[in-house]
């Protein structure tokens, strides 16, 4: 099918959106260079966690005027490398396309008080890892393309995100490696997983950083060494993040809307301190969107609007979670993670992270304004191990001379302030927890509304959803969120890696069952409970105005495979974020019956919200369409005794049918099959359940890679394409992307246009199949068309206002949709038009239609 149009679907892209395409699932590994303009950067979506990495070698906007002279400072960088988002950056649950943060970076940071690790001048030549406000004993580690193995591609590499079990389709990698001035090479490895779904399982993104101190020190960067044994002294660890609350992508893949919050202190930065089930601190950070002013009265209580003046009860909690350092590397098997090395003490001999009732004692956090800029090496490392100063940040100074850099006098008998590798600990039995960063000072600038209430009338079981120790501090693009590890020694030829993980859920109870899971996954070597495999899906649309969902039979394979279910997102139905949303992303995949989902699937709005009024205050707030995210309704369960009674596919690869009747002509669907098994299934905290299922990633086909841009934008250049490079979207890469489906009318006979007609009609302000999302989404939908005609569309006056010249080939798609915009590009008033149908056979049929802003 061919049409001229400016707006909505890319030509290209419509041609192909029903085309027949291969049955078998090809790609198993995302397409080199996956994501558009930025080669080696890589994008997890395997869950309903989204992230995306940019490793050291690749500048962001913020260090593209720099990075020739004083190389890449930011360490690894999650999503916004450009300022339009066009990547992820903890977008949950997957495909939802709104991110909370400006910026997530790690940084990492050398203190040695050798005098000569980092002078200002090198050879007579100023020293580009130097900077004056730091002094000659901190150092970034840096990446600059003259360093040595900067050219070796066993040091300096990427590999694009894959399924590391192949067609199962479980638990997808990403890999990326680089040297730096230090002498470090570094390793990077990150890991998602597609579910299950249960008990969080697929709620976090697991990151390993490996460190191998070659003992190279280039401080310079000119690819010859300073010093061929250094070893390194006391290394922090560091990820911040900036908080904006919050950007959507929808559309074109890019930022087209800040919702920021309505005032600073509605968006707050915390440290969650309070014990877990089994008495231990959570120990972790957040952000989450608070009242939006202090003490507020009745009917004012708007915590939870995410999305700022839409009013959307959301309630998404985002962060991360500090997991483990251990010696050594990372293993060959990219399966399995780094839990069986030894531990890795901090310089000062402590657990890196701490255990039971000291878990985080050692880990440094909080909110500070020194975290802003790439040129302050000094502050940076004096936050990341602030925990073991008198006080490393916990006043929230804005520098470092307002520090006090004495050992912390809980922890340590004495040493030379500013130099931590003379700090002395206290005999063992009288070191108390060292407290000279701000996570510790249970200072909070905003009150806590979740007190341990699920709901007005029910208590989470002992240690969820309370927050009332640790720390919260006001974002306001002054200061940045932060926890980090270190400090660390490395010896030549000696490595270490650190674990973390980014976690999201809703609420606060649900963001700390994403915490628990990060943890026992790492704990397993991420051994979870395995799925069967992820059926391949195919999804068409039939000539009497129908869809077809169609899947193979890998899943059976599985010795527990226990049957399929069927799920439908309906993107013209109007739901309420207050009824369902966020709070039925957790447990809906529990429901077994067809209908409504059962209320016990609901997790409970927080009892403090009481701003109904202003989420009621226009027919759109705090509602939303279901979209390439969901909401999801069950529309068929097949368990396996039924399988033979399941209609037969009728493309090629494929062995199963379920043909949806239930749509609309000219609205937008999307679905995926699950498969899943019974059994009895172990998860976190010895928890137990006797069904696991797969999850929505392989939605209209989807193959769960990044595809160059958000499956939700049809707008991009690049939407549907398998490569940058291509010429146009293929029918293969709009079914790994999971293009939307909408349904069209047959093609009528050739050169008959008798039957042509337009909906809706009148036009009114908005169609339903029209999207919310997209401020720019009005459209009409002419349907039964023959193969080849012109749509002339003409005011009273005679005008022509557009023309639209249809062809296809496609039996199934005999519609096309018209923007409302003149050949002009000015969107038509409202108003009474005519238009006129012509085929290449001489026939013409006129009618009319009306439109009314």
């Amino acid at each position: 099918m061919n049409m001229t149009k400016r707006r909505g679907l890319p030509a290209a892209i419509l041609i192909l959106l029903f085309a027949v395409v291969p049955a078998s699932l090809l790609a198993q590994t995302a397409p080199a260079t996956s994501v558009a303009n930025y080669p080696g950067a890589g994008v997890l979506q395997a869950g309903d966690n989204w992230e995306s990495f940019l490793p050291q070698t690749v500048p962001s906007y913020s260090e593209t005027g720099t990075f020739g002279t004083l190389g890449i400072r930011n360490f690894l960088r999650f999503g916004n490398y450009d300022r339009s988002w066009t990547t992820p950056s903890t977008h949950w649950p997957n495909a939802y396309p709104y991110t909370f943060y400006w910026f997530k970076n790690a940084m990492a940071v050398e203190y040695n008080p050798d005098p000569t690790f980092n002078p200002a001048s090198i050879g007579g030549q100023t020293n580009p890892s130097y900077f004056a406000n730091s002094g000659v004993n901190y150092g970034h580690l840096t990446f600059k393309s003259t360093l040595n193995g900067a050219n070796d591609p066993n040091r300096n590499y990427t590999r694009d995100p894959y399924w590391v079990d192949g067609t199962r389709r479980q638990h997808a990698v990403y890999e990326a490696a680089w040297p730096t001035n230090v002498g470090i090479d570094v390793k990077v490895r990150a890991h998602a997983f597609q579910g299950p779904n249960w008990n969080n399982l697929n709620d976090f993104v697991v990151i390993e950083i490996e460190m191998k101190n070659t003992g190279y020190l280039d401080m310079n960067m000119d690819g010859v060494a300073e010093k061929l044994n250094n070893e390194i002294k006391a290394l922090a660890f560091i990820m911040t993040s900036q908080s904006f609350m919050s950007i959507s992508s929808y559309g074109g893949g890019g930022r087209n809307r800040n919702d920021i919050v309505p005032t600073p202190i509605a968006r707050q930065a915390v440290w969650v301190n309070d014990n877990d089930p089994n008495g231990s601190p959570w120990a972790f950070s957040a952000m989450y969107t608070s009242a939006s002013v202090l003490n507020p009265a009745a009917g004012s209580v708007d915590i939870g609007f995410n999305s700022g003046a839409l009013k959307n009860y959301t309630d998404v909690w985002t962060g991360w979670v500090m997991l483990d350092v251990r010696r050594g590397g990372l293993p060959a098997d990219r399966s399995k993670g780094v839990v069986t090395n030894p531990i890795k003490e901090t310089v000062f001999g402590t657990h890196p992270i701490g255990v039971g009732a000291e878990r985080g004692w050692y880990v440094s956090g909080g909110s500070s304004p020194l975290l802003w800029t790439l040129g302050n090496p000094q502050g940076l490392h004096v936050n990341g191990v602030g925990a073991f100063y008198v006080d490393g940040g916990k006043s929230r100074a804005t520098s470092v001379a307002n520090l006090n850099l004495n050992p912390n006098p809980n922890y340590f008998a004495s040493g030379t302030a500013g130099n931590l590798t003379t700090f002395v600990p206290k005999p063992a039995g009288s070191r108390t927890r060292p407290n000279g960063d701000f996570k510790s000072s249970d200072l909070f600038d905003q009150v806590s509304f979740e007190d341990g209430k699920a709901d007005a009338t029910t208590n989470y079981p002992n240690g969820w959803g309370k927050f009332s120790k640790g720390a919260s501090n006001t974002e306001n693009f002054n200061g940045d969120l932060y926890s980090s590890v270190g400090p660390f020694s490395i010896p030549k030829d000696s490595s270490i890696t650190i674990v973390y993980a980014t976690v999201a859920g809703y609420r606060l109870e649900g963001i700390q069952r994403s915490v628990r899971a990060a943890r026992w996954a790492y704990e397993q070597n991420y051994n979870l409970p395995q799925l069967p495999p992820l059926p391949d899906v195919k999804v068409s649309n039939t000539l009497s105005k129908s869809v077809n969902v169609e899947w193979d039979t890998r899943a059976e394979s599985d010795a527990g495979f226990a049957g399929y279910k069927v799920w439908k997102s309906s993107q013209h139905l109007k739901k309420s974020f207050l009824d369902e949303g966020m709070r039925i992303v957790d447990r809906y995949q529990e429901q077994m019956t067809l209908g409504t989902i059962p209320a016990n699937l609901k997790k409970p709005i927080n009892p403090k919200f009481d701003a109904f009024g202003q989420v009621n205050s226009t027919s759109h707030q705090g509602t939303y369409q279901p979209d390439t995210w969901g909401t999801w309704d069950l529309v068929a369960v097949i368990p396996k005794a039924n399988l033979a009674s399941v209609p037969t596919a009728a493309s090629a690869g494929y062995k199963y049918r379920y043909e949806d009747k239930d749509v609309v002509l000219g609205f937008s669907y999307w679905y995926y099959v699950s498969a899943y098994k019974e059994g009895t299934f172990t998860g976190p905290g010895g928890e137990t359940t006797d069904r696991i299922e797969t999850h929505s990633t392989n939605r209209n086909g989807a193959t769960g890679l990044w595809n160059l841009t958000y499956p939700f934008a049809t707008l991009n250049a690049n939407f549907g394409k398998i490569l940058a490079s291509d010429a146009a979207p293929t029918a293969q890469g709009l079914k790994n992307i999971g293009a939307v489906q909408v349904v069209y009318s047959a093609l009528a006979p050739a050169g008959s246009v008798g039957n042509v007609g337009v909906r809706p009609n009148p036009y009114k302000r908005a169609a339903l199949h029209d999207n919310r999302a997209n401020v720019y989404d009005h459209k009409l939908l002419f349907y039964n068309l023959p193969p080849q005609c012109t749509i002339t569309i003409v005011d009273v006056a005679g005008q022509v206002i557009d023309v639209i010249n249809f062809s296809s080939s496609d039996a199934n798609r005999g519609s096309t949709f018209w923007d409302m915009f003149s050949k002009d590009g000015i969107e038509v008033a409202s108003g009474l038009y005519i238009y006129i149908v012509e085929s290449p056979t001489g026939d013409k049929k006129v009618g009319q239609f009306s439109i009314l802003r």
